[in-house]
């Protein structure tokens, strides 16, 4: 494994993987709250994402890689659709976000992700590739297209109603950090996808210095919103 791959898998997501699972831990042990479960499906579904990525990170059986791979970026592509959910709760209410409307918007985002693997050579990983993900062009804009559509617009557009719904400073000045945070997760999630389509070995160095800032950013996700509601 070459220095980059080992910053990208076992520093960079690898923190990142503890911090989501202590967080979730954390959001785990306070009342059982509708938003405090979608809150912390956020933060379990990634830290779970990073463990699998650290177990297939040093294997050479190109199926189980390959495999291991997809689950891994599904879960950090299912988890936002928990963001959407939490910022619909906040601003509806579940008498309005029924558990029927929370698990159809589940199902709908599982299925249309389940898509990505329907894409022919969508992801090649194996020796030719340094067992580095190497996508195609396709799989990255249905991912991209699909997940922006679907949950990241949408929650930036919600938790902005949100901000503007708030009367108190405070108030306001803590939800800017949850925005901060959730800015702070699409720059992660969208920068390393890009990175696995473009393929690049310098990219792939200089992504992985831009992302290490963002660890920090996303205690703010939970600083904006357990802290304080």
């Amino acid at each position: 494994m070459d220095l980059v791959r080992f910053i990208q898998v076992f520093i960079v997501q690898g923190v990142i993987g503890l911090f989501y699972l202590y967080l979730y831990y954390k959001i785990l042990k306070r009342e059982k709250h509708i938003l405090n479960f979608f809150l912390g499906m956020f933060y379990l579904f990634p830290g779970i994402g990073v463990i699998i990525n650290i177990i297939y990170a040093n294997l050479t059986d190109e199926i189980i890689v390959l495999v291991l791979h997809f689950i891994t970026y599904y879960l950090f592509s299912f988890t936002l659709i928990f963001l959407l959910l939490f910022v619909l709760i906040m601003l509806k209410s579940e008498e309005i976000i029924t558990r029927r409307i929370q698990l159809l918007i589940i199902i709908i985002f599982g299925i249309l992700l389940l898509g990505l693997a329907l894409i022919p050579n969508g992801i090649v990983i194996n020796p030719s590739t340094n067992w580095k993900p190497d996508w195609s062009w396709s799989f990255f804009f249905y991912a991209i297209s699909v997940c922006s559509i679907f949950a990241i617009i949408p929650t930036i557009y919600f938790a902005f109603k949100i901000f503007n719904s708030f009367k108190r400073k405070d108030l306001k000045r803590r939800w800017i950090g949850f925005l901060v945070g959730i800015f702070a997760y699409y720059f992660v999630w969208t920068g390393t996808s890009y990175s696995n389509a473009l393929a690049d070995p310098a990219f792939r160095t200089l992504w992985s210095l831009l992302s290490l800032p963002t660890i920090f950013s996303l205690y703010f996700i939970y600083y904006g919103t357990i802290k304080q509601f």
